[in-house]
């Protein structure tokens, strides 16, 4: 079982173009101006079967792309925010007025949700792309492991499942005022809902996850990056929960070499990190 590093502040993304697999990263607190959201995401290599990443060799090495969702407010007001893929030392903004990116996503292709519909950023030739033609406001997006349809969450909480090379999408009227979205690996749909609980969508509609504590408060939701058969990654403050279909849960403990392998990563994200913010402050 291999380690995962807590999310804090947002969202780090990377996306490996060799074989091996990242895992989530520990975020840290940013300034009152600037929001810098941090998840990994994981490279499958095109391989659509239950993946689940089983190690964590070659650290952001030049193979790596590190996609950060950047939002920036002076004086209680947002004036920016942007997608960053970071690559062999360099910089670039790569989508304006976005914050959502695909967690573990297949092959060398990241999802990244817009004001204006969905994008797809390729690794390898680093083109960003128009994919299908929706023009939802999405917020959030998660793409299943064993096919290549999404589901993505629209600025007014409504989620959508999005088939068809982006060209259909169904609305999931289970999840009802939707905050965040997740799937675990075999696919099965996780939310946050309006009163800041997880829920998870089953077929006779959505269940709250029980076994929490009573004053949880989510700090992330997502896919998890470790070894396991069944559910989803939940963080309440910095403490982790595997997340099961049937709505139970179970608290995470990391073991000693977790803890280790956890510092060891933590340095290597907070590194990336300062260097995209020196770049994108300059």
């Amino acid at each position: 079982m291999r380690v995962l590093l807590v999310c804090l502040a947002g969202l780090l993304v990377c996306l490996k173009t060799a074989d091996s697999h990242s895992l989530p990263q520990k975020d840290y607190d940013t300034d009152s101006s600037n929001h810098d959201i941090t998840i990994p995401l994981n490279d499958t290599s095109g391989n659509n079967s239950s993946s689940v990443p089983d190690n964590s060799s070659g650290i952001f090495d030049s193979n790596t792309t590190t996609f950060i969702a950047r939002s920036v407010t002076r004086v209680g007001k947002k004036e920016s925010m942007g997608i960053y893929a970071h690559k062999n030392g360099k910089v670039k903004k790569i989508l304006e007025g976005s914050m959502a990116v695909s967690p573990w996503s297949s092959k060398s292709r990241a999802y990244l949700g817009n004001k204006d519909g969905i994008y797809v950023y390729d690794t390898e030739t680093e083109k960003l792309e128009k994919y299908g033609n929706l023009s939802d406001n999405v917020i959030g997006i998660a793409k299943e492991n064993r096919s290549d349809d999404l589901y993505i969450l629209t600025e007014d909480h409504v989620v959508y499942k999005v088939t068809e090379e982006g060209t259909k999408k169904i609305k999931v009227n289970e999840a009802e005022h939707a905050e965040r979205i997740a799937l675990d690996w075999d696919d099965n749909l996780y939310y946050i809902g309006a009163n800041k609980q997880p829920y998870v969508v089953a077929s006779d509609g959505a269940k709250k996850i029980e076994g929490l504590p009573a004053n949880s408060t989510p700090t992330l939701i997502s896919r998890p990056p470790i070894t396991i058969e069944h559910g989803a990654w939940f963080i309440s403050g910095q403490q982790p929960y595997i997340i099961y279909p049937n709505a139970t849960s179970e608290l995470y403990v990391f073991n000693d070499q977790e803890k280790l392998e956890y510092e060891k990563r933590n340095r290597a994200v907070q590194a990336i990190f300062l260097q995209v913010r020196g770049q994108t402050e300059e």
